[in-house]
């Protein structure tokens, strides 16, 4: 019977896998971010350089009063409509409402959560490369995020080292998920154990068709192996990431106290 360190063997390349995913997740997120300058190919394409663009295009607006400035939107808006839609097919009171796009802050917030998460999982360690982007919450539930303290029987509770993730009221305490009637001990030890389970199917699989033909995997047999390893884990990391944008709370450090992003219209 392997050794349980054996068995992991085969998910160190696993961190590369992550790496990899995350690295680029977090280029997605950073592409949806509104802009704080202009696209070097639209300056080519207006033949004008960064300054330019800022006196002619924006510092105009930025002079403007705030009434000035609505009256302007309000002026602009069916002329924007005519030039680039279809002339005659103006809508009444139709105004331009501008929006900032403040949602990559959540999904910045997810991406976090889940480095603390998968590191917390303990299947292979980071690379240093996302090491720097670990923050380990401090008195903080590990899966929704809520922070400082709960409710439980009515008393306030603080959340500790070892307190965590069991907060729901009149839960009880038990290291068996079936005791905690969806807490978040519950739903996070389910997850843990299925991509355990998962994972553990095909890292036995590969040691039992080398035990079967007496030889080793060729690499075609390894390959079709570790796709599956791969497919497996960054399903689990695409899953819990879409979770974790309903959490509420960015990672409070000891020194750095927990943003309630419901506050900023999130």
């Amino acid at each position: 019977m392997r050794k349980k360190e054996a068995c992991k063997r085969e998910y160190l390349r696993l961190s590369a896998v992550f790496e990899n995913w995350y690295l680029k997740k977090m280029k997605e997120i950073e592409a949806d971010k509104n802009l704080n300058k202009p696209p070097k190919n639209m300056l080519k394409r207006l033949a004008i350089s960064e300054n330019e663009f800022y006196e002619k295009y924006i510092n105009p607006y930025k002079s403007l009063s705030k009434q000035d400035l609505e009256t302007v939107f309000k002026v602009l808006a069916p002329e924007l409509i005519e030039t680039y839609i279809k002339e005659g097919s103006l809508l009444v009171g139709c105004e331009l409402k501008l929006k900032y796009d403040i949602s990559f802050t959540r999904k910045e917030n997810a991406l976090s959560w889940l480095l603390f998460q998968v590191d917390l999982l303990g299947i292979f360690k980071l690379s240093k490369n996302l090491k720097k982007f670990l923050l380990i919450p401090y008195h903080q539930c590990y899966y929704c995020g809520k922070p400082n303290y709960y409710i439980r029987n009515g008393k306030i509770k603080k959340f500790n080292l070892k307190e965590i993730l069991c907060h729901k009221d009149k839960c009880q305490n038990s290291s068996n998920p079936e005791k905690h009637d969806n807490c978040c001990y519950a739903k996070w030890v389910r997850k843990r154990k299925s991509l355990e389970k998962a994972l553990s199917v095909v890292d036995n699989l590969y040691h039992d068709i080398e035990d079967y033909e007496d030889e080793k995997l060729s690499n075609e047999q390894k390959a079709v192996l570790n796709n599956k390893l791969d497919k497996i884990f960054i399903d689990f990391c695409e899953n819990q990431y879409q979770e974790n944008l309903k959490i509420n709370y960015t990672i409070q450090e000891s020194d750095n106290k927990a943003i309630n992003l419901l506050k900023i219209s999130l």
